[in-house]
């Protein structure tokens, strides 16, 4: 088997592994959280989450400047199955404590955003040369394939197995993922790999004293790496603002009509496993060719678009059950976002220098991201029980302009710099917006 091909295969196992894992995770938490303490402790959650989800972010880039890649994900690897071994001991023995039961929400929020961050920097690594999107498309098919076995063994088994029995496997999913990383494209510490090729190297500027810095300028070139960065990260932050609020309505929504925890559990692993059969179909079927056809401007702009269709008819009527149909849909955009929306993201990072662009990875994925997060859930956690369903729906609505003039730019400034073949260097050009 040819090196590519395996380096294809493994990053696609490691997807599956890893995502299964936070499936489980995922569904467990919410459903048991929700069940348990009730909808209106969520926004307590949702800080406690992102603030530890910024210091793992925060101590997992400092490990991966020190340290070869394949070292830092078995740690990570290592360390969430310790936490959950822990959950799983302590839970059996008080099943109501909001503290347990708050850290199980937390450990499947710290699992997506560490599957991420890895996910998306390996499969960079490996493939930024690439012309074609299909690479990017089939790493992240593991996700949804994940999605589907494990949504259809918890819809299932939801009031047969025990809480603990969930983690257990969750254990044993773990150390499978450890075993396979022994396949990981090894890959030098980001320290190790500060160059390129001097004939396309583009100028990073140097930490000058404010005088000097008055006096000098960036250079075209490295003015443009630093706006395309920016935009990537101010787009992210107007995506995660709007789709963390829509989440919170959809759960709160989801609490008020299923209030038992069965009921929620098996409700939040179909609606997953649905929606990853779903993913799987079009990254399988036409994700590649619409990527490469069309480039990553149509799905960056239709999901903010098709968000805001949702919203204007959520304000419009307020009956239950259109507004729990209403955002169901609206979490089923997950389809468009997992299937080519992410891709396209995973993809707009390739024309940015190795060394900047696993830097904007981490801070977007590690801090960006947990930190606008944050800001939503301390809004909602003094702001929610004051502000009516129609308050909370124009809020996110209003970020959904910026999101897709920000998703219209990037999108362009991607296809202008885009490499033109093979040659990694020549990706490493962007143009002028």
């Amino acid at each position: 088997m040819t090196q590519p091909r395996q380096t294809l295969f493994t990053l696609c196992g490691f997807t599956f592994l890893t995502s299964a894992t936070y499936s489980v995770a995922r569904a467990l938490g919410v459903s048991l959280f929700i069940a348990r303490m009730g909808s209106g402790a969520l926004p307590v959650a949702l800080v406690a989450s992102a603030v530890t989800v910024i210091a793992v972010s925060a101590v997992t880039h400092l490990i991966n400047q020190r340290f070869p890649a394949r070292f830092s994900v078995i740690g990570s690897w290592i360390g969430l199955a310790s936490v959950t071994a822990w959950l799983t001991a302590m839970i059996s023995v008080e099943h109501h404590s909001l503290v347990l039961l708050g850290a199980l929400y937390v450990i499947a929020e710290v699992r997506g955003c560490v599957n991420t961050i890895y996910a998306t920097t390996l499969v960079n690594n490996a493939f930024a040369s690439s012309t074609s999107k299909r690479p990017f498309v089939l790493v992240a098919a593991g996700a949804p394939i994940a999605g589907i076995a494990m949504g259809a063994a918890m819809g299932y088994g939801a009031s047969v197995l025990e809480d603990t029995t969930w983690l257990k496997i969750i254990i044993g999913l773990d150390a499978a993922t450890i075993v396979l990383l022994r396949w990981i494209p090894h890959v030098p510490a980001l320290k190790e790999r500060s160059t390129v090729a001097p004939h396309s190297r583009l100028e990073r500027p140097q930490r000058l004293s404010p005088p000097n810095t008055r006096s000098m300028k960036r250079s075209p070139a490295s003015q443009s790496v630093y706006r395309y960065r920016y935009g990537l990260v101010s787009l992210i932050a107007f995506n995660v603002f709007a789709v963390t609020m829509v989440d919170y309505q959809w759960k709160v929504i989801a609490g008020e009509h299923l209030l038992l925890e069965d009921k929620l559990l098996t409700y939040f692993a179909g609606f997953y496993a649905i929606n990853d059969i779903l993913i799987v179909l079009v990254q399988f079927t036409v994700a590649t060719k619409l990527l490469d056809r069309y480039g990553i401007g149509m799905p960056l702009c239709a999901y903010p678009l098709l968000l805001s269709v949702l919203g204007l008819i959520a304000l419009i009527n307020q009956s239950p059950t259109v507004l729990i149909l209403l955002f169901t849909l609206g979490q089923g955009l997950t389809v468009l976002k997992r299937s080519l929306y992410e891709p396209s993201m995973t993809s707009a990072y390739a024309i940015l220098p190795p060394n900047i662009r696993n830097e904007t990875i981490l801070l977007i994925k590690g801090v960006v991201k947990p930190s606008i997060e944050a800001l939503v859930a301390v809004g909602l956690l003094f702001l929610a029980s004051r502000m009516t369903p129609n308050q909370i729906t124009s809020t996110w609505l209003a970020a959904l302009i910026p999101w897709f003039l920000l998703s219209s730019w990037v999108s362009n400034t991607y296809e202008k710099g885009a490499p033109a073949d093979n040659d990694a260097s020549d990706q490493l050009k962007l143009s002028e917006p």
